[in-house]
């Protein structure tokens, strides 16, 4: 059985998953996975992402010092949205950068962990783990889809604008490899559904058409 603390921080994080979409913090890709996964008593998420691409400021793709983000988006891009960000002054290279989906689980029990790996594994989400051992334990799930292309350095273009548009066709179709595995990743949930879900998730999930 879930402590109470866990159960407490579970209702904060539900309270705050509708709040985000309110004010369209949400990445609307995953309600459904996020809410299939409040539905099971023992899991609840905070701080995913169904996948993105983004542009940065950086000397290399993976910095995390001194690196910007000067272009962030959860579906295909266009070139037009490249050449914007190209025309803007930067400090160091500019790196195209593909992400595939993230969550953030937090469950109560090793034995919820090893389910809700299982499901990932079976998804496409290679590069999941248990990141932190709690209370409560953190789960990190991760497909491994990334790809990163150098746009320019701090001092000229890389790539040609007449090779933009087969790179921005290239990056896009990585993203939706990508976020295939998110409807992947619900059926794996689904068919490990918990005979007994979480009662206050129950109420909306019928009302978005997700029982």
């Amino acid at each position: 059985m879930a402590s109470r603390n866990f159960n407490e921080e579970k209702i904060k994080a539900w309270h705050r998953l509708w709040e985000d979409l309110e004010i369209g913090y949400l990445d609307t890709d995953i309600l459904d996975v996020l809410v299939e996964f409040f539905l099971r008593p023992k899991s609840f998420t905070k701080s995913s992402c169904s996948g993105r691409i983004t542009i940065i400021d950086s000397e290399y793709p993976w910095a995390k010092e001194e690196t910007m983000t000067i272009f962030k988006k959860h579906s295909a891009i266009t070139v037009d949205e490249v050449k914007e960000a190209l025309s803007k002054p930067h400090a160091n290279n500019l790196w195209l950068s593909v992400q595939g989906p993230i969550y953030h689980v937090y469950v109560s029990d090793l034995e919820e962990a090893r389910i809700i790996l299982e499901a990932a594994r079976e998804a496409g989400f290679k590069h999941s783990g248990i990141m932190v051992l709690g209370p409560p334990l953190l789960v990190e799930l991760r497909t491994g889809v990334r790809a990163d292309i150098l746009l320019a350095t701090p001092n000229e273009a890389v790539i040609k604008p007449n090779k933009l548009a087969q790179v921005v066709s290239i990056v896009n179709d990585v993203l939706a490899k990508a976020k295939e595995r998110n409807k992947r990743l619900l059926e794996a949930l689904r068919r490990r559904r918990p005979r007994q879900l979480w009662q206050p998730a129950i109420e909306r999930a019928k009302r978005l058409g997700l029982l």
